[in-house]
């Protein structure tokens, strides 16, 4: 069984009630449903906080389509197969998982979850490699479907590699007409950096091409140290980065973030303590971390037979009086039952990076509500703005009391995708979890002073799969934040989604543009590449 309700996390982020629920059985059928609705929205098991783009629209005229009930996804769900159970033949051509080994790349239908794609991979060991093959680099939850993990940017720890949406090939999307095209950097690099990291405002992800790599074992290390420790550590590295940037040696720019290639950290916010964790393989250079990743009980159908529902009414998840009480108990609380995820030893690489465990994922829905925010931090300011930060978490105004589980630190390359957080550089992740509004009934003003700081001092964005839009950032404007990139995926949408289809229900997806300081149709700024270098693109506040 899947973890998360349909789009309504722990029971309280609910779309209007009239909005349909789609459970296509086929991508025929899904056609049908995109073409009969004024707006869709492709979702999958509700590992998302962010209700005014998960939400379709506002009324009948729009449905939420449950990527995971395709009948060869949920078949796999419900059942997983070993690719064993196929002795050695190609699975059938509806199989939700090909792997090609000479291609090094696996194709996989986008309502997979990740950790069912990891393990199949993982057990893929009757082909060419006897270890197994992997994802280059995953991320800690890894129970959201595979397609709705690459459209929000989801990541790992990797200078290397990147996040998902940097470790795929190609994808096919089914755009506003209900029909599937077919998208990669070599078919069409403009539509590729707007579908690769694209939040559903494209059109439906229906599956994805993406790197491999075979299985080996990896050398987990663990260090014990304090928040401070760390902060200098990332500051150092910063001030060496800055400083070969500015003498244009990207050589040594690289060596320098190979320092922090792969180190994941969970930072005990409470308590100052921090583990940080590294690894450590053969092949591992300081020549492949990569500064920017180049890119070359249902109710009756209402709706005359589409398989579309009314949505069902799901309990929330109650409020927790312990969750107030001291939090120095509730890091010790999470210092003791979260060890195990970074015990040192060497594994295989499937079990040596660190993820939340299925039951944990469980387990920490259930326990009391919370939302989970995360921000992403220029590298060149990442040190500095964590040095900062401990100074106002540890200081007078002691805001580590608004924290009770740990925040989860980690490092990803630039990406040309134009939404990506790490657009323009490689960048420091933190993502951080608020267990007290929820519960209390009233504004966590520690927490917020935290969120301030990263968005006010750190030039941070937020990731777009988590809590922060529009509560914490209601000053967000695309072209302020994005800068030219959020006018060459507006181009995109101009030229995949001209009538809205996908909106959903929030209210950032604008755009503007101006000609020689006049204000212009927004299209008229649009070509096959993109945002025409003629205008300019116009913040929308």
């Amino acid at each position: 069984a899947l973890p998360f309700e349909l789009g309504n996390f722990q029971g309280l982020y609910e779309c209007n009630p009239s909005v349909g629920v789609a459970r296509p059985t086929d991508l025929e059928e899904m056609a049908k449903i995109v073409q009969a609705y004024d707006q869709v929205k492709a979702v999958g098991v509700g590992h998302s906080w962010w209700q005014e783009q998960f939400c379709a629209g506002p009324d009948e005229r729009s449905a939420d389509i449950v990527m995971t009930e395709l009948a060869s996804t949920v078949s796999f769900i419900e059942n997983p197969v070993n690719p064993r159970e196929f002795n050695g033949q190609a699975p059938p051509p509806d199989f939700p998982i090909q792997v090609d080994e000479a291609a090094q790349t696996v194709t996989v239908a986008a309502g997979i979850p990740q950790r069912q794609l990891l393990d199949y991979l993982s057990d893929y060991t009757y082909g060419s490699n006897p270890e197994g093959w992997t994802l280059p680099a995953f991320s800690w939850f890894i129970d959201q479907t595979i397609g709705g993990a690459v459209a929000t940017g989801t990541h790992g720890s990797s200078f290397q590699h990147g996040s998902l949406s940097s470790q795929v090939e190609s994808l096919r999307l089914m755009v506003a007409n209900g029909t599937i095209i077919d998208v990669s950097a070599e078919s069409d690099p403009h539509l590729f950096k707007a579908a690769g990291v694209s939040v559903g405002r494209l059109g439906v992800i229906t599956d994805l091409t993406m790197k491999i790599k075979p299985q080996q074992a990896v050398k987990r290390s663990l260090a014990d140290i304090e928040i401070g420790q760390f902060a200098d550590e990332i500051e150092r590295v910063q001030n060496q980065y800055v400083a070969a940037k500015e003498a244009g040696d990207m050589a040594a720019a690289k060596r320098v973030l190979a320092q922090l290639d792969e180190v994941q950290s969970l930072w005990h916010v409470a308590s100052g303590v921090l583990w940080r964790t590294s690894y450590e393989y053969l092949d591992k250079e300081p020549a492949n971390v990569m500064l920017n990743i180049p890119i070359s009980g249902e109710v009756d159908a209402f709706d005359g037979g589409l398989q579309v529902y009314m949505p069902e009414d799901t309990a929330d998840v109650g409020a927790s009086s312990s969750i107030l009480e001291n939090a120095q108990r509730w890091a010790r609380l999470y210092a003791t039952s979260m060890r195990g995820f970074v015990n040192p030893g060497t594994y295989a690489s499937r079990k040596s990076f660190i993820t939340m465990s299925e039951s944990g994922n469980k387990r920490s829905s259930t326990m009391q509500p919370y939302d989970q925010y995360e921000v992403a931090i220029p590298f060149e300011k990442a040190g500095t703005c964590i040095k900062g930060l401990a100074g106002e978490i540890y200081g007078p105004r002691q805001l580590n009391v608004g924290f009770r589980t740990p925040a989860l630190m980690r490092f990803v390359s630039g990406e040309e995708f134009y939404l990506s957080p790490s657009n323009g550089g490689p960048v420091m992740y933190v993502n951080i979890e608020d267990h007290l509004s929820l519960s209390s009934g009233r504004q966590n003003e520690e927490f917020d002073a935290v969120m301030r700081y990263f968005l006010d001092e750190c030039d941070a964005r937020l990731h777009w799969g988590k809590a922060g839009l529009p509560t914490h950032w209601p000053e967000f404007d695309g072209a302020v934040n994005y800068s030219e990139t959020w006018c060459d995926f507006g181009c995109a949408v101009v030229e995949l989604d001209p009538s809205g289809k996908f909106r959903s229900e929030s209210d950032v997806w604008q755009w503007a543009a101006s000609r020689s300081g006049a204000a212009v149709e927004f299209s008229s700024c649009c070509s096959s590449a993109g945002f025409s270098p003629e205008c300019a693109c116009v913040p929308n506040n």
